[in-house]
């Protein structure tokens, strides 16, 4: 051997390998499994149910964190018998087990809560997540609501919240599905009924889905109560409450649900001071925020009597209904979400002016005629100021401007003049805040361009130039916090002498076609 050069033995040391198999574990697992189907070298028996079940007490030591205490505290060597009292059951046992065994754990909805008791008792945490797993993955529409009552059994936290999210996002379809529905708890239904979102289910399909709920278990009649209460009563039709609500049994029977009937009936019996009596009940359910765009002038001076409303970005709009007539230079006020139209001309005829006022309810989608302005005005200011509207100056017929003003009690449903303005005007604009109405300025070098705000934002829309004799389509978005114009979109026709307002309009609305009209005041209507 020459001189330095290491042995044969420590050559091979210094260029070993680990090396592992792929097959040693799984036949170590077959091997042990083979161990215990023949009873062969076990030493612990678990029992439940009076099942009994033959196991290896190393092999439970490792994997359960309750047994290895257990059999530390036992005399070595000592045969131990370990009873397991319910919740666990032997087919609970018996999957835990078997995954002890084989790293494969057998589910279903009807055996994961079994299996997971029995893992819960021994400590076997990996089994215990593997059926977190599970039911995370077999969440579907069919399967939702089995797992949102396991999931408030069971636990975590976090699980319950996502199978709740996951309930939320498909209520439409459960509260649709006759077998599901009469599934749920009190407290799901009762939350689903309190969401703004109604999954495209009127208020009166949603009293509906209650009562199927209450009449399919003679027990859940004490719930009525509790259940309908949910139900926003006043936002359903006067003819529907008549003869849908009033008419079932247990709105006549239970003392709490007249009580929600009658505060409805007293809705609708006041419908002008309709917009003073707002109550959540009454409130539209998910409110949308959306500008919309009330007749005017088109680009070649036909006048319109549409009414659109924009998308949340002001990029789309929908025709959501008609006014009573084509009208432009007419004013909007929005009180409490009801939009109130009045002034305006019909035509280019200066000797004749409209007096009518109409209310818009976005709740119901309706149109309400009001007492008419006791002044013909035109290119006026009108507004919402303490619960009342008030109307100052504009055009007069024959194009003379006026100091006029007057203002409507939704109470009397009556308009009675005010003090009049110190001058005539028209083409002015005016605000509120705190309580005080602003008028400022008058005739301008801009034609027909009409402006609104909403809580965080101003919109500057269409309008004219007188200078260049052209209108416009553009929507401009001014963000006070950032002190900068931006045009985020185009009306969905060129318009001028139009009016627009912010207002919460429920979702689907736009899909409705023509609003319908509640009567009038006049002997008119829409």
């Amino acid at each position: 051997m020459a001189s330095g050069e290491a042995p044969l033995g420590e050559r091979e040391v210094a260029g070993g390998q680990s090396l592992s198999s792929d097959t040693y574990l799984p036949k170590l697992l077959e091997g042990l499994q083979n161990l215990r189907s023949q009873n062969a070298l076990c030493d612990v028996v678990l029992e439940a149910e009076g099942a009994s079940f033959p196991a290896h007490r190393a092999i439970l030591a490792v994997a359960s964190s309750y047994c290895k205490t257990r059999f530390a505290s036992e005399a070595a060597g000592r045969a131990t018998s370990l009873k397991l009292a319910p919740p666990v059951t032997a087919r609970g046992l018996q999957g835990v087990l078997s995954f002890l065994y084989s790293n494969r754990l057998e589910l279903t909805l009807q055996t994961v809560e079994e299996v997971f008791r029995a893992a819960e008792a021994l400590l076997v945490r990996e089994v215990m997540c593997l059926s977190f797993r599970f039911l995370e993955g077999a969440l579907d529409r069919h399967t939702c609501l089995p797992i949102l009552r396991l999931a408030g059994r069971l636990g975590p936290e976090g699980l319950r919240l996502k199978v709740q999210c996951w309930v939320s996002k498909h209520c439409g379809h459960l509260l649709k599905d006759p077998a599901q529905l009469k599934e749920l708890d009190r407290a799901t239904l009762c939350k689903m009924l309190d969401r703004g979102d109604t999954w495209g289910l009127s208020e009166l399909q949603l009293f509906q889905v209650a009562i199927c709920w209450l009449e399919h278990n003679g027990s859940r009649q004490e719930d009525a109560a509790e259940v309908l209460g949910h139900v926003r009563f006043p936002s359903i039709s006067l003819p529907d409450l008549q003869k849908f609500v009033q008419e079932t049994p247990v709105m006549r029977t239970e003392p709490a649900c007249r009580r929600y009937l009658q505060e409805a009936l007293d809705y609708h019996g006041q419908p002008y001071v309709q917009p003073l009596l707002q109550s959540e009940g009454s409130r539209v359910r998910h409110r949308n925020e959306v500008l919309m765009v009330l007749g005017g002038r088109s680009v070649d001076n036909a006048i319109c009597g549409d009414v659109w409303a924009a998308d949340q970005h002001c990029h789309s709009w929908m025709a959501i209904g008609k006014l009573s007539g084509p009208l432009y230079n007419h004013c909007v006020a929005v009180l409490r979400d009801f939009v109130f139209v009045m002034g305006g001309q019909e035509s280019a005829d200066l000797s004749l002016f409209p007096l009518q006022v109409f209310r818009f309810d976005p709740c119901r989608n309706t149109w309400l005629q009001l007492a008419s302005m006791l002044v013909p005005r035109t290119r006026f200011y009108a507004g919402a100021l303490n619960e009342r509207l008030v109307a100052v100056g504009g055009g007069a017929p024959l194009g003379m401007p006026t100091d006029t003003a007057e203002e409507y009690r939704l109470a009397k449903n009556a308009w009675r003049l005010l003090p009049a303005f110190p001058v005539p005007v028209a083409d002015h604009a005016g605000a509120t805040h705190g309580g005080i109405l602003y008028i400022s300025g008058g005739e301008g070098s801009l034609l027909g361009k009409d402006l609104t705000h909403s809580q965080l934002q101003l919109y500057v829309t269409g309008g004219g130039s007188l200078r260049r004799r052209s209108k416009e389509d553009g929507v401009w978005v001014c963000h006070p916090s950032r002190g900068t114009w931006v045009k985020v979109g185009c009306l969905p026709r060129t318009l001028a002498d139009h009016a627009c307002c912010s207002v919460h309009l429920p979702p689907g609305i736009a899909s409705l076609g023509e609003a319908e009209s509640e009567g009038s005041s006049d002997g008119g209507g829409k």
